[in-house]
């Protein structure tokens, strides 16, 4: 009798941080959103040597040394682990710490090691600045952590996690000629990020309380987009030096369609190249793919995809099966 675990695990968009100074006495604090159809389906099973079935050799090799560290640690079986499905990787959609934490699980699930979300996400590197990415694997739906205390090892401190309303849509704009800032660059970033003012930070936090908040508890769609809205012209401000500005020229071009026709709501996931755009309902998302299909075939701009897709209001789902012998 072998016992054979699955784990189905979701992206995720991040929508900004509320802070960004190094210096402040809360650092960082963040907004997130699990996300529909992209997602890390991950098998675990007996094997006689430990073994990894991928296609991506990146996600292949980072799924070995997860192994490794877990063995230097605790005792495991020898097993294999089968990627049937996994999360883009460095497109802002959140995959090293959904594959992270999807392989963490697995393996102490498989090992009954019993060890929490926060203890693996504690041991794999996880939540070095925003806890989005680790509430959405528990929990999924819309979330909000205050991030660290200065000086603090513990992981960001969650203070809000509420249903996605499940009529409103996400388009999710995607270059696939361009990948996001990752491991050492996006921290060489991060420490060369552009002085900011005090009315940032103030700004963040009050348009997530008056709008961003409420917004989501009484779905009230435009004000929730309004609140959004500043957040992304504040962050692209932080990382670009202007206002509107992001990783891809080409989703530049369209969300500036966007807002010179009075849109609010959009805006770039992490570091990009994802871009995202709210939707009110799926008939208001068609309308709007179709509006910017003809500007792309327009202007001609190349290499962009377009997906609707939905709030994931669930984390991780795990299946178990015993296999006979």
């Amino acid at each position: 009798m072998r016992k054979i675990v699955t784990v189905d695990s979701p992206a995720r968009i991040h929508l900004g941080f509320l802070e960004t100074n190094e210096n402040s006495l809360r650092k960082f604090g963040s907004i997130g959103l699990g996300i529909t159809h992209y997602k890390n389906i991950f098998k675990i099973e007996f094997s006689n040597k430990r073994e990894v079935i991928c296609d991506n050799k990146i996600l292949k090799e980072k799924i070995f040394k997860i192994l490794e560290i877990f063995s230097n640690l605790k005792k495991i079986y020898n097993c294999k682990i089968t990627v049937n499905q996994y999360i883009p990787i460095h497109k802002g959609l959140g995959s090293g710490t959904q594959h992270s934490l999807t392989t963490g699980f697995l393996i102490s699930e498989f090992n009954s090691l019993n060890m929490s979300i926060e203890q693996i996400s504690e041991l794999l590197n996880r939540g070095k600045r925003s806890g989005i990415g680790i509430e959405v694997f528990k929990r999924g739906g819309f979330v909000i952590d205050l991030g660290k205390k200065k000086n603090s090892g513990l992981l960001p401190l969650k203070i809000f996690e509420y249903k996605w309303p499940k009529e409103w849509k996400i388009i999710l704009i995607q270059d696939e000629n361009f990948f996001g800032l990752h491991g050492r660059d996006e921290n060489k970033e991060f420490l060369n990020i552009k002085k900011i003012k005090k009315s940032f930070v103030q700004e963040n936090c009050f348009v997530t309380m008056m709008h961003i908040l409420p917004g989501i508890v009484e779905r009230d769609f435009e004000n929730f987009t309004k609140g959004v809205s500043v957040i992304q012209k504040n962050m692209s401000k932080v990382f670009y030096g202007k206002s509107n500005i992001y990783a891809s020229k080409n989703i530049t071009k369209i969300f500036n369609y966007l807002n010179s026709n009075g849109y609010c709501g959009y805006g770039q996931s992490s570091w990009g190249p994802t871009g995202f755009i709210f939707c009110q309902d799926n008939d208001s998302s068609l309308k709007l793919s179709k509006d910017i299909q003809n500007l792309i075939e327009l202007k001609k701009i190349k290499g962009i995809n377009l997906r609707i897709v939905g709030g994931r209001n669930k984390g991780k789902i795990k299946t178990m099966r015993i296999k006979d012998d």
